[in-house]
Parts: structure tokens; C-alpha cells; sequence
């Protein structure tokens, strides 16, 4: 190695110096570097630059015995020594200059001033060498020597360097971590060289180590400055964010402030643009819409009805209109787009406003644009805009309940929006399972009711209960009220289904929330019976005490007379009740307790597939601590049968059994072996109850080891609505829908009444390899799903089930 070195190291010299020279022309034109750390830096470089050339000339002179020869050898090892400390000393402007413009400190420390002295004194004393050859000499052939003070000429190149590093050490924290690390390398690297020279004669290892160090130091300075630029970019960056943050924050409380302004106009209409301008950011988040086109959708949505302005008053307070004013209204879009037309700089602003009203089919206005003639906005908005509308409350209703809100979008997806944007919203509300995106006040969250207070006779009742095939205990306290002026005052129970789980008794709500009214428990013990096919009731008297013997029982226990007196009157005026439910099947079985009596009511639902709810009320009392406990508990054994069960299947069977399925995937069909190819022919008929579109039919692609749906090892592939959706996310496949409407599709009602009379369908599915193509026809629904597996199973199987209807005459 020593040998390489020695043999090429005027080679790495003349590389070395020519680094460090072009490095000097960068560091002169380098403006971003601070003015004196720019010379300090061009100090160094050039003076290792130099340090390393004449070095290099000192050994190609070394031996010359010609005139030129013998000034050169003797010039070229003095400005060596001499550049040696010069490096040092630049070095020490460099630490300077950091530390009292980077690192705070206001003069540079005194041991700089103490290594920079070191330094000049270790130059004069290379001059004494000059005339004494103490460090070195030449012989009569011209050949350099080292002299008897050699060693001495090593002491100040050492000592100086470690008197900076106490300075860097000591300062570390005011230093960037790249350019302490280049100052650490400068100050031990040539030192080490410096240690290993010494017994490597011959080779200039501390001046090359320094002049690396040199480049090194560059180095980790342009490093060090780009990272500031970096930062200040970054800064400016950040600053212009933040002033565009508080410029469009302004515009957006500006806007809204305004648009809430005309909003406020309508009873009903409060807050309306601002629900719809959050619904459409999430439309076009759901379908990948960046950042940017987001806040263009967002405000565009905010804005979309801006042309209220130019509509009477009186016209935006009123929640019904006529004909006439209907007309009238339709003008709304024009004057709101001739209002944003203005604003230049953001020129689809307007395409809210004026394309939110259009329809996808070309029946909307202004302009009657038809599928992609309608802009993108335009077409989001009129989602979010009909979402807002039918999910608020108006005077005749409440708002829509959230499984009719997602049929609304189903059936009016190709017709009145893009099925794009309608699937998106059809896919925010499944994922919107506790009802927190629509406009709804707290009295339509989920959360039970604590507390009732009924004046005349339901005219506050809670929200539903649910009555299920596990134990529900509902208690509550029931305080009597003296201001009855019929002087009746007691708790009793309604018995009901609705979408919302809740006692409607508007017409209209009754038609939109689907309420049916079972029958009516009055805590007397008698009922009063309306859609329940039948209600069986049995009551018990419980035993109750006299007042001697509440007042013996309260002697007993040593309580203050005073005290006794006010328990008794409460116990008087407020009773602790306890309610049991459950079901079997279309049975449901009520317990009430009272402190009176114990009443016992069976009640025959309609059919299986109907919900049962029980609300609380009374009349003129408080129903107070109301609490429900659920348990994983069986309610009961069996119920007494007091109408008998009623089965829609009674037709012809033949390759499978048939079934009924009377809630969501209540039942299934065994599973059917998919090989490579299988068509399947069957009977649908939807019962009675079903009012909704995917009351209908369902296809279920799976394996299991026991080919039983949710069976051992079960694996979902596709679930596919023969109403036209593939639900759920799937983590074995992937799926492609794609849906078709015949000519014997004429409208959803139609379709729906079809069904409910019962129609032919059929299902033919291919497999190949991991790819299943399933091609499904159901009055004039027309479905070819593609389902993608992940891995290939040996058994895949077909299942039918459905929602609220029955499966016969299944022939494979």
C-alpha cells in the first residue's frame, strides 16, 4: 500500500490540488454563502490548493543540481511548512465565522485567538529554519533532510488543531450536525496522517490528509447552505399556504356567511347549502377526486344556490309551491350563474349553480343536457343536492329514513343522476351505519330515550325498542301527574314497526317511514288491537301492601318521621316499572309488571319479515331512568301459536328445497358445486311486507369445506342483488357489476309489483380458472357480474337467498 502511495502520490497531488482550485472558483461565485465565510472558505481551498502544487514540486525538484533546481527545492518546502499552518489558520476563520453569525455568540472564543498566534509562531519559526536547519536541510546534491528539530516542526500543526477542537467540542450545539462532523474529520484525520508520516518517510500523508479534509469541509458547507435554502424554501412555502389557507378561509366565511344568510330565508331550508357543498366533497372523495378538485366541488356546491337572490322573498319561505311558482323558481339557476359568470378567476364556480338542477336523462333545466353534456360538478351537486333534500325535515314530514334514502338513489341512478355519483352516495350511506352524515336533529340518533314526558295522550312517545329472539328488559320510573283534567294518569306501550324505529302519525310520514301499527298495551291490562293478526292478553294481580303496613315496615327500620312521611308520598306519585320482550318467528311476547299487576300479551305479527318496536308514553305522566338491558339470552322457549305461521312456499318443489327468506339472508339454499359451468332456473315471489327494491332475490358465490354458506373455512366471493348491486368489499375476490334494463323494464314500481306477483328467473355462471362470469336476468334486469379470485379453491359453490321473499320450483 505504502509502495502505491509513494509511486503515484504526485499523481493523487496534481488530482488533489486541481479538487481544490475548482472547488476556489465555486466558492468565489458561490453568493449564497455569507461574505466572510465565503473568504475564509476561498482561503482555505487556495491554500491547500497551493499547499499541495508546490508540495508536489518540492519532490520533482528534489535532487535537481541545476540553478533553477536548487531556488525551487528550497522555496517549494518553505511555502509547504509555511501553507501547512496557513490551512490551519483559514480553518480558524471558518470556526470564527460560524460561531458569531450561526452560532450566537457575539465575539469568536479566545482559544481561536490563542491557536491563530500558535500558528504564526510556528511560521517564524519555519523562517529561523530557513537559516538554522532546524527542521531540515539540503545536501550537496541538492536532496531535502530532515534536521535535528524535525519533530518540532510536527508540534504546531498538532497542537493548533487540538486547541480548536476544544473550541468545536465545547460549541458542538451551535453547529449543524454535517458541518460538526466536517470539523471533527479536518481536526483528527491530518492528525492521524501526521502520526503515521512519522514513520513513513517520503510520503506527504499529513498535507494530503489536510487538503481532503479541506474538500470534505466544502463539501458539508454547500450541504449545510442548501439545507437553508431548503428550509427557506420550504418557510416561504409554508407562509404561502397558510396566506392561501386564510384567503380561502375567508372566501369560505365569507360565502357561507352570505349563502346562510339567504338559506336562513326558509323555515327548512337552514343550513342547506353548506350540508350540500360537505356532501359533494365527499362524492368526489369517494370517486378519487384530488385535493384541488375537491375544493372546486366543495364551493361550487356551497354556491350552488346563489340565485335565490333574485327571487322574491316570499317564494324562498314557502315550503309547497304551486305551479306557477314552481315556474317561477326554475329561474334560480340562470340568475345564479349570470351572478358567478364574474368571477374570472374561477370560471366552473359557476357550473354548481347553474348544472346542479339538470337531469341525467335531459329532463332537468335550464338547458335540458343530457349524461356527459352535464359537467361533472353539476352532475355531484345534483346528488348531494337531492341527499340534503330528502334527509331534512319540511313541514309535512320528517327527514327520509336512511334504507329509503338509499333506494331513492338506486332507482333514480341512469335517470335522474350519473350512476357513478349516485353509486357513491349509495356506498357513503351503507358505510353510514349510525346515521351521522344526514341532517337530523338529536332526537334522530340512536341513542334510547332517558326520559318521556306525556301530557294528553301520546303526545311524546320514545324511541323504539326493538323486540328480538334474545331477553330485552326495559325499566323505568313512572311519575303521576295531578294536572290531568280527566284525572287519568298512567304509562302504556305502543306497538309498531317503522324504517326509523319510531311512532309516526303524519300521513305523510306514515307513507315514507313505512309505519304499521301493531296494537296499543295499556298497564290496566287491556290492549287495543290494529295490524297484529291477533293479541292474546293474561293478567295477574301482584300482591300489594297497605299503607299500615308500608308504615310498619318504615317504624321498623328507625327512620325520622319526617322522613318517613315524604317516602310514602313519593311511592304514592312514583312507581318503578320493568317491561320483558321477545320473539319467535311473526310471535312476540310483551311482560309488563307493574307495582299492581302482571300482564302477559302474545302478539301475532303479520309475518316474520316485520319488525316489531315497543315505544313508551302515557298520558300525563313522566316516565323518568328509563334503562334497556340486552342479554345473549334466549327470550323464550316457545310462544304460545295464537295464529298459525304464514308460509309463502306452498308450490312446486324440485331440485332443492324451497325456501323463505323473511329478513336479509335470514335463510339459504345448500350450496350448488360450480365446476365450469351451472345454470340455475327458479320461482321468486316477494312477500307481502317487501317494499323496498332489493326485497328480492340475492346470488351468493362462496367456499366452505362443508359447502354450507358461513360453514367451515367459509370464503365469500360475490354477493350479487338481483335488483342490480354486488354488495360488500371483499377479501378473497374482486368484483365488476354490470347492469342492463330490457325492454320489460318499464320502472321500478312496476318491477316491484311484478315481483311481488312472482316472476320466472334465471342465473348461468362459467368458471375459469380464478375468473367466474355469473349472468343473471330478473324481469327485465339484466346482470353480468365478473368475480376475480385471488386463489383458486377446489369447491366453489352457489347459494341463493334473498330479502323478504320466497325461492320455489329451484331446478339446476
Amino acid at each position: 500500500m505504502m509502495e502505491f502511495l509513494k509511486t503515484n502520490q504526485l499523481n493523487f497531488m496534481l488530482v488533489m490540488s486541481s479538487v481544490c482550485g475548482t472547488i476556489a472558483v465555486f466558492v468565489m461565485i458561490a453568493k449564497a454563502l455569507p461574505f466572510k465565510r465565503r473568504m475564509a472558505l476561498l482561503s482555505l481551498e487556495l491554500t491547500a490548493m497551493f499547499l499541495l502544487y508546490f508540495d508536489r514540486l518540492a519532490y520533482m525538484f528534489s535532487g535537481d543540481p541545476t540553478p533553477y533546481g536548487f531556488v525551487m527545492v528550497r522555496v517549494t518546502n518553505f511555502l509547504v511548512f509555511s501553507l501547512t499552518l496557513g490551512v490551519i489558520i483559514s480553518l480558524n476563520f471558518y470556526i470564527s465565522d460560524l460561531l458569531t453569525t450561526e452560532g450566537g455568540l457575539e465575539s469568536a472564543p479566545k482559544r481561536l485567538y490563542i491557536s491563530l498566534a500558535l500558528a504564526i509562531i510556528g511560521i517564524i519559526l519555519i523562517v529561523i529554519s530557513q537559516f538554522t536547519g532546524l527542521y531540515y536541510y539540503f545536501d550537496e546534491a541538492n536532496r531535502y533532510h530532515r534536521g535535528p528539530g524535525f519533530l518540532l516542526c510536527y508540534v504546531f500543526p498538532l497542537i493548533t488543531p487540538l486547541v480548536q477542537l476544544t473550541v468545536i467540542v465545547q460549541n458542538r450545539e451551535r453547529f449543524n450536525k454535517g458541518i460538526y462532523r466536517s470539523l471533527i474529520l479536518f481536526i483528527f484525520a491530518p492528525i492521524v496522517a501526521s502520526v503515521i508520516q512519522i514513520f513513513a518517510y517520503g510520503l506527504s500523508l499529513t498535507n494530503m490528509a489536510m487538503v481532503g479534509m479541506g474538500i470534505v469541509v466544502y463539501v458539508y458547507a454547500i450541504i449545510d447552505v442548501n439545507q437553508k435554502i431548503e428550509r427557506s424554501k420550504k418557510r416561504e412555502m409554508d407562509i404561502l399556504k397558510e396566506e392561501r389557507k386564510k384567503m380561502q378561509h375567508l372566501f369560505e366565511e365569507t360565502s357561507t356567511a352570505f349563502i346562510n344568510a339567504l338559506d336562513d330565508k326558509g323555515e327548512y331550508s337552514k343550513g342547506h347549502s353548506v350540508r350540500v357543498a360537505r356532501y359533494a366533497r365527499k362524492i368526489a372523495q369517494a370517486c378519487g377526486k384530488n385535493e384541488a378538485e375537491c375544493d372546486e366541488v366543495y364551493y361550487s356546491g356551497l354556491l350552488h344556490d346563489v340565485g335565490k337572490i333574485g327571487l322574491p322573498e316570499e317564494l324562498l319561505k314557502k315550503d309547497e309551491l304551486t305551479e306557477e311558482e314552481k315556474i317561477k323558481m326554475k329561474e334560480k339557476p340562470v340568475i345564479g350563474d349570470r351572478i358567478l359568470s364574474g368571477i374570472t378567476d374561477f370560471p366552473r364556480l359557476r357550473f354548481g349553480a347553474k348544472y346542479a338542477f339538470e337531469k341525467y336523462d335531459g329532463t332537468g333545466y335550464p338547458d335540458q343536457l343530457k349524461g356527459e353534456e352535464i359537467p361533472e360538478v353539476g352532475r355531484i351537486i345534483a346528488v348531494a343536492n337531492y341527499y340534503d333534500r330528502i334527509t331534512s325535515q319540511k313541514s309535512d314530514r320528517s327527514p327520509y329514513p336512511q334504507m329509503v334514502v338509499r333506494e331513492e338513489f338506486v332507482k333514480k341512478a341512469g335517470n335522474d343522476f350519473d350512476p357513478r355519483f349516485a353509486g357513491a352516495m349509495v356506498s357513503l350511506i351503507d358505510e353510514d351505519s349510525d346515521y351521522l352524515m344526514q341532517n337530523s336533529d338529536e332526537n334522530y340518533r340512536n341513542e334510547p330515550d332517558k326520559f318521556v314526558e306525556a301530557n294528553a295522550y301520546r303526545s311524546s312517545v320514545s324511541k323504539g325498542i326493538l323486540i328480538e329472539n334474545i331477553s330485552t328488559v326495559i325499566r323505568f320510573k313512572c311519575k303521576k301527574r295531578e294536572d290531568s283534567p280527566t284525572g287519568f294518569s298512567a304509562p302504556s306501550i305502543i306497538l309498531f314497526d317503522s324504517y326509523d324505529g319510531r311512532v309516526h302519525d303524519a300521513k305523510k310520514n306514515i307513507d315514507v317511514f313505512g309505519y304499521l301499527e301493531y296494537g296499543e298495551i295499556f298497564f290496566d291490562g287491556h290492549v287495543i288491537c290494529t295490524a297484529a293478526r291477533s293479541m292474546d292478553v293474561k293478567v295477574t294481580e301482584r300482591t300489594v301492601h297497605t299503607e299500615e303496613e308500608i308504615q310498619e315496615q318504615l317504624d321498623s327500620s328507625k327512620i325520622e318521621k319526617n322522613k318517613k312521611a315524604e317516602s310514602f308520598i313519593l311511592n304514592k306519585m312514583e312507581s318503578e316499572y320493568e317491561i320483558y320482550t321477545g320473539r319467535i318467528e311473526d310471535h312476540a311476547k310483551i311482560i309488563v309488571k307493574t307495582p299492581e299487576k302482571v300482564i302477559e300479551v302474545v302478539a301475532a305479527l303479520p309475518n316474520s319479515s316485520k319488525y316489531a318496536y315497543v315505544g313508551l308514553t302515557g298520558e300525563y305522566c313522566t316516565l323518568d331512568d328509563i334503562a334497556i338491558e340486552k342479554t345473549i339470552e334466549k327470550a323464550y322457549d316457545e310462544i304460545p301459536r295464537i295464529a298459525p305461521y304464514v308460509q309463502y312456499t306452498n308450490r312446486m318443489q324440485s331440485d332443492i328445497p324451497n325456501i323463505q327468506v323473511d329478513s336479509t339472508r335470514l335463510v339459504y339454499t345448500r350450496g350448488i358445486p360450480l365446476e365450469d359451468s351451472l345454470q340455475i332456473k327458479f320461482h321468486t315471489m316477494s312477500l307481502p311486507s317487501a317494499n323496498l327494491i332489493w326485497h328480492c332475490p340475492y346470488i351468493i358465490i362462496f367456499h366452505s369445506d362443508d359447502g354450507l354458506v358461513n360453514g367451515k373455512n367459509y370464503k365469500e366471493y360475490a354477493f350479487i342483488k338481483m335488483s342490480g348491486e354486488n354488495e360488500g368489499k371483499y377479501d378473497y375476490s374482486e368484483n365488476s357489476i354490470e347492469v342492463t334494463r330490457g325492454e320489460e323494464f318499464v320502472n321500478w314500481e312496476d318491477w316491484e309489483e311484478c315481483n311481488r306477483e312472482g316472476v320466472e328467473c334465471e342465473a348461468v355462471f362459467e368458471k375459469k380458472g380464478k375468473t367466474i362470469i355469473t349472468q343473471a336476468e330478473n324481469n327485465g334486469i339484466g346482470i353480468v357480474n365478473k368475480t376475480r379470485l385471488f386463489e383458486a379453491d377446489d369447491e366453489v359453490y352457489v347459494a341463493l337467498t334473498g330479502d323478504q321473499v320466497a325461492l320455489t320450483d329451484i331446478r339446476i
